[in-house]
């Protein structure tokens, strides 16, 4: 009976080491950020003191953990409240949050879809070099959706996050050298940023690179700029 006691006071700290350890696993395959598994493994207690405090880093965090239930009940109206705390103070990460719920709409919450408020919240962190919102940027003008209409400006903003090594935006820049939106066509162009999104796991970029038609030769300049391309930069020729 005393074992058997023990074993259920522990329940608890071995649950909360294994929900930790499973956290972290998913951060080094990639499937949560970092900073997601540090908020994971931080008692909603100490996040929660400094979020009420003002530190915008916490109040994001929080607004996360609410967003996705970790270690809390899901609920979204509350994830939005210190989201919007943090995006006030200029916190990029916060801002990039809610115009993602702006864009998409959150049945469960008080947020209404609103693209223009949704290109809002993005102008405001993609200002700062966020560059998931310097993406979402691109996507709007892309399609003109809550902003002007202007595949060049969609341009602008992917060679912005691309040049951060953002896959996504380097698939998308890629996309519109491949077909000439907004840029001039230029296919080794396309297969360069491809291939970096591609060495990244991309398998959209994959697949867009191995349908690039080029020769022997330009595949090869293609493989070239690829290889010597460094942060910071936007592949040019």
């Amino acid at each position: 009976m005393r074992q058997h006691f023990l074993c259920r006071n522990n329940d608890g700290a071995n649950m909360k080491i294994i929900v930790q350890f499973v956290i972290l696993l998913l951060a080094l395959n990639g499937y949560v950020l970092a900073e997601e598994a540090l908020t994971a493994t931080s008692s909603l207690g100490q996040v929660q003191k400094l979020a009420e405090a003002g530190d915008a880093s916490a109040q994001t965090r929080l607004g996360w953990m609410y967003a996705n239930g970790i270690g809390v009940l899901v609920d979204a109206d509350k994830a939005v409240e210190w989201y919007q705390k943090a995006a006030i103070q200029g916190y990029p990460r916060a801002q990039y949050e809610l115009g993602i719920m702006y864009g998409s709409g959150e049945t469960v919450t008080s947020v209404t879809k609103d693209p223009n408020k949704a290109a809002e919240w993005f102008q405001k962190a993609a200002a700062q070099g966020y560059p998931k919102a310097q993406l979402e940027l691109g996507k709007m003008h892309l399609t003109g959706e809550g902003v002007k209409k202007d595949p060049a400006k969609a341009v602008e903003w992917y060679q912005k996050a691309a040049a951060q090594g953002l896959a996504q935006a380097q698939n998308s820049l890629g996309w519109m050298y491949q077909y000439g939106r907004g840029v001039a066509k230029d296919g080794v162009l396309a297969y360069a940023w491809h291939n970096l999104a591609a060495a990244q796991g991309n398998e959209d970029a994959k697949k867009l690179r191995d349908l690039t038609n080029l020769n022997s030769v330009q595949r090869a300049e293609g493989e070239r700029l690829s290889a010597n391309w460094k942060p910071g930069q936007v592949l040019s020729r």
